[in-house]
């Protein structure tokens, strides 16, 4: 089951090259390690880690999203069930930490070990935090922008900044470099989550995996939609207000959501806000430039920032 998720395997366990997820986590991990001066092999069980945690997220996200398709495939519960996909999400998270633990064979100070597991389990928690109000936020219609932006900062972006500030840390860091490291991923993990609500609603599914309209016919309060709910005109929010709060969302419905964020310039709005957050993740990066940094990873670290606010998957 797990192998299947990651895409290398099929339903019956044979191998197949399945579409994939883009393992941004672990490539900033990986690159952040190298901005700092480190080498990226001492890294690989932590990057690792980190992809097999966000894929634990992921399986269990499939479940209490009920969604049917990820990369363009069935998800795990609905080929195997909820309990088992529940158990086969538990089971990534443990082998997350046994990819971890394998940064000792790598070389590196059990200290630091020590050091990086606690970011990586803080990140964990907050990202069950993030989930929890996102799942919360579908019974309700009050959400605001700022509301969004915690509930996005532990769903998606504190794994983000714990990859780039365990990256940092496994790179011989200190203390303060690695807190901007974190800050950087933090912010880009925002950015990342705006795009992705943008995809989720005017994406290509034949790029994305996943059906256009996704996201509001799973009542998802994205920001696109609760920035509508903030701007849009009375008329409009009461529409939102009727159609979110109905059991579920018929095809009929997603089309006049659709109609409401367009008036409201929901979408531009929402461009904007994803590319001033990943504005504010090099910024962060820009308050190291008194120090060492290997320069041309530190430009792979902003070009990255800048693709993932124009990705179209």
């Amino acid at each position: 089951m797990m192998r299947y998720h990651l895409g290398v395997a099929g339903p019956r366990g044979e191998p197949t090259a399945a579409r994939a997820g883009k393992m941004l986590r672990p490539a900033l991990c990986l690159l952040s390690c190298e901005a700092a001066g480190g080498q990226r092999r001492r890294a690989l069980p932590a990057a690792a880690a980190i992809e097999l945690i966000h894929n634990f997220t992921l399986i269990h996200d499939d479940i209490e999203d009920a969604s049917h398709s990820r990369h363009g495939r069935d998800t795990v519960w609905r080929v195997w069930g909820e309990a088992q996909a529940i158990n086969a999400g538990d089971g990534m998270f443990a082998l997350a930490h046994l990819a971890h633990h394998r940064l000792l064979e790598a070389g590196v100070a059990a200290p630091r070990v020590l050091d990086a597991a606690r970011l990586l389990d803080e990140a964990a928690l907050a990202l069950c935090e993030g989930q929890n109000l996102d799942l919360e936020f579908e019974k309700r219609l009050d959400v605001t922008c700022d509301d969004y932006l915690t509930m996005v900062s532990g769903k998606t972006a504190a794994l983000m900044g714990a990859a780039t500030a365990v990256g940092a840390l496994l790179g011989g860091a200190s203390e303060d470099v690695v807190g901007a490291f974190k800050e950087f991923g933090r912010r880009l993990g925002v950015a990342f989550q705006i795009q992705d609500d943008v995809l989720g609603i005017w994406g290509d599914a034949a790029e994305t995996g996943k059906p256009a309209g996704d996201d509001i016919a799973a009542r998802k309060k994205s920001f696109p939609v609760v920035y509508a709910l903030e701007r849009a005109s009375e008329d409009d929010r009461r529409s939102l207000g009727r159609i979110y709060g109905a059991g579920t969302v018929s095809p009929e419905g997603v089309a006049e959501v659709l109609a409401v964020l367009e008036r409201s310039g929901a979408r531009a709005a929402s461009e904007e806000a994803a590319a001033r957050h990943a504005e504010e993740a090099l910024s962060a990066l820009g308050g190291l430039q008194g120090l060492d940094l290997v320069p041309a990873r530190r430009q792979e670290l902003e070009a990255l920032a800048l693709y993932l606010v124009h990705r179209r998957r």
